[in-house]
């Protein structure tokens, strides 16, 4: 798929600070010219520069100095989110980049059966994890990088399923406004989970606090524990006062 070609290959340039088209093009099995238009795509949006044969990383760039944040926030909420895993578990893993990462991580686990919406994460999920249930709907994305899928009649397919752990991100976290999406398709999950008997974790770095997004669909105390890069004092009262976990590095 284009988008986790394109994240691969920035993991690359971040790793290495150079990429070459024909390691490239042996590496995922296309073209030299599929591999230098997504070399322009990186170009374009400034997190590379080309050079005869390849590209170097832009470490000047604002897009390089967000996606280094973002990855290392990433890793510090899904480090904490398997820590929070047992062999045998059946989780929920919803959508988002950060559930994706959290996906190529779970090899480390025994027996693991994973229930998603994460079109994304479904090869790594297939590779690391015992059973895999996808499941269907509509298909959409929010950030034009991951995918899933979502139906509104959700009560039947969770009929003969049960998980005991769920873990899902949110676009904004707010003591009033509770969870809060950008797509509609993703209230039918989020608020499903909040009548299942599972101990739900959001994940959500410290930008995703006091902030408001387009569709409500979980008070903040449906959630079990909250997973994120920092505290932030005033949800620290907060989920205290009402008896919510948070877990942080």
């Amino acid at each position: 798929m284009l988008v986790d070609r394109l994240e691969d290959i920035k993991k690359l340039l971040v790793e290495n600070n150079k990429v070459f088209v024909s390691d490239l093009k042996n590496l995922y099995g296309v073209s030299e010219v599929t591999i230098r238009k997504d070399l322009a795509s990186l170009v374009d949006i400034g997190f590379a520069k080309k050079f005869h044969g390849g590209a170097i990383l832009n470490t000047k760039s604002t897009v390089f100095d967000k996606t280094i944040d973002i990855q290392k926030n990433q890793e510090i909420l899904t480090d904490l989110a398997c820590s929070q895993i047992q062999d045998d578990d059946i989780i929920f893993l919803g959508s988002g980049t950060t559930c994706s990462i959290l996906a190529k991580k779970l090899s480390r686990f025994q027996k693991l059966t994973v229930v998603t919406n994460n079109i994304s994460a479904l090869n790594d999920l297939l590779a690391n994890v015992y059973k895999v249930y996808l499941i269907g709907g509509e298909v959409t994305t929010t950030d034009d990088i991951t995918l899933f899928s979502s139906d509104q009649k959700l009560d039947k397919y969770f009929e003969n399923i049960y998980v005991n752990k769920a873990f899902t991100s949110a676009s904004g976290v707010d003591i009033n406004a509770g969870i809060t999406v950008n797509s509609i398709i993703s209230t039918y999950i989020y608020k499903h989970l909040a009548t299942m008997p599972c101990t739900w974790y959001m994940m959500c770095d410290k930008k995703k606090f006091d902030k408001i997004s387009m569709y409500r669909v979980a008070d903040l105390s449906d959630i079990s524990c909250f997973i994120t890069d920092k505290k932030i004092d005033k949800f620290v009262d907060h989920f205290h006062k009402n008896n919510i976990n948070l877990l942080s590095k």
